[in-house]
């Protein structure tokens, strides 16, 4: 799942950097700026969903028409008083769609490495050493270069002609433009799906062949030269090889004789500046609410649910409750420790607690992490939800469970929550009702649903959900 985001993101950051290119920057005769700007937007588009910058900044003032589901007594089906369902096999849709993605991207990376291997093995056979290039006569259709390894079909073509073809293969290799070939054949590779990828790789060969004309009209005839190109237009064979007139030879020929551009025109980059920014900040920036530490002497209980031979919902993959709870707990503990919380664990390992001495520590708060379970009655249910009892005997109760929903909503997109749910129950459940802190019951979602399970059990979503959980905390602490 976390793969996936990485190359929307990273696929919408190409598509909105590459619209200034197409616009405007695509018609100046800046031919070596616009290679290096449609290499740096490929390339920043790989790294800014990568980066995690985190932002604090003051939790969300909370308005008294918070949305509040109101669970009557006796309505809530606790899951340690229903049997475990059986079971169910589900198909992972996720790890198929995985699967596909890198099946496609490995032909991919395949047929690029054998098309490599053919031009060395090529040019070891038959290539004559000239200087320093690998010059292969007539084993190519085409007139076309790899670095410093040069295909020339001398077949229906004078002396003067021949150099003129030379000479442009030797630029593309003097200005490594196939190395420019590799990098964004390899980023296809990866985001064959992204048709944003396709077209700047068309505009950066379109460019390469710019900036040669423009580097051989200084030494050759340009009429001459424009006159070979419309001679010896061709189809590329391979896509990453540099091919002698194969590229929009109507839009070449234009530009060779197109006035240069005034040099106040390069400001017109610039464009692209808040462009960036906005991507910056919408795939790179968290925004972390509350403070990065309470007032002294705060302590947080940490309760996770079941234990021992009390083993809680079985679900997808014949995982229990109390086991997931476990790991959740831990991560909790782990991230709160790092903002300086003090904490105390219900339980650290898999052992039985009475049910009723889980509420006996005097503590500034008290959260209990359990996972749902849908059973019969609704199979398509997700998400999660966040509880707290209608007769607490803590006032503080309820703003604690308002500010851990108002923060575990965050995470909406990254997993299967459409919604997360705050639940006010007048249940008789004695963590929530009888504890002597302010309390919650959190249900980090259901057991048996596939996608709720996937980021339940991935260690990095059970990190993102112990964040949330303690930014609520900080926040609640500083606000208490």
């Amino acid at each position: 799942m976390e793969l996936f985001n990485y190359l929307i993101d990273a696929s919408i950051c190409m598509a909105l950097c590459y619209l200034p290119y197409v616009l405007i920057l695509k018609k100046l005769t800046f031919f070596s700026a616009n290679r290096a700007y449609l290499l740096f937007i490929v390339a920043a588009s790989l790294i800014i969903p990568v980066l995690h910058i985190k932002v604090t900044q003051p939790f969300p003032i909370q308005h008294s028409d918070q949305h509040v589901v109101s669970i009557p007594n006796g309505t809530i089906e606790m899951e340690r008083q229903l049997p475990a369902a059986a079971p169910k096999f589900q198909l992972n849709w996720t790890l198929m769609a995985a699967f596909a993605y890198g099946m496609v991207s490995l032909i991919m990376l395949g047929k690029l490495f054998y098309g490599i291997f053919k031009i060395v093995k090529q040019a070891r056979l038959n290539g004559i050493t000239t200087g320093n290039y690998y010059i292969v006569h007539n084993h190519s259709a085409n007139n076309s270069s790899f670095f410093n390894i040069i295909f020339l079909n001398s077949e229906n073509a004078d002396g003067l002609e021949i150099e003129q073809v030379l000479g442009h293969e030797q630029a593309h290799a003097r200005l490594f433009h196939s190395a420019d070939n590799l990098f964004i054949e390899t980023v296809k590779a990866f985001f064959w799906f992204n048709p944003y990828v396709y077209f700047i790789a068309s505009s950066l060969r379109q460019v390469h062949e710019y900036e040669v004309d423009q580097a051989l009209k200084n030494i050759f005839d340009p009429k001459k030269y424009a006159s070979l190109l419309l001679r010896f237009s061709a189809q590329p064979a391979i896509s990453f090889t540099n091919q002698f007139s194969a590229y929009s030879l109507k839009t070449r020929i234009s530009m060779m004789f197109k006035p240069r551009s005034s040099a106040y025109k390069k400001w017109c980059y610039l464009i692209s500046l808040p462009i960036l920014l906005i991507t910056f900040y919408a795939f790179s920036i968290e925004k972390i609410y509350g403070g990065t530490s309470v007032k002294k002497g705060f302590v947080l209980v940490l309760d996770a649910g079941h234990g021992g031979n009390d083993l809680g919902a079985r679900g997808i993959g014949g995982h229990y409750e109390k086991d997931i709870t476990l790991q959740l707990v831990k991560q909790i503990n782990l991230v709160a420790g790092q903002r300086g919380i003090r904490t105390i664990l219900i339980r650290s390992d898999d052992r039985s607690v009475d049910f009723h001495n889980r509420g006996d520590n005097k503590a500034d708060a008290f959260i209990s992490i359990h996972i749902n379970d849908t059973y019969a009655h609704d199979k398509q249910a997700n998400g999660m939800m966040v509880m707290v009892s209608k007769n607490s005997l803590d006032p503080f109760s309820k703003k604690l469970a308002v500010d851990v929903k108002t923060s575990l909503q965050q995470l909406i997109g990254k997993n299967s929550s459409h919604e997360i749910k705050l639940i006010e129950t007048s249940q008789n459940l004695v963590v929530l009702k009888h504890n002597k802190a302010p309390a919650i019951l959190i249900e980090a979602g259901y057991i048996n649903n596939q996608n709720d399970m996937n980021y339940l059990l991935d260690p990095h979503g059970q990190h993102e959900i112990a964040e949330k959980i303690i930014d609520a905390v900080l926040a609640y602490g500083n606000g208490k």
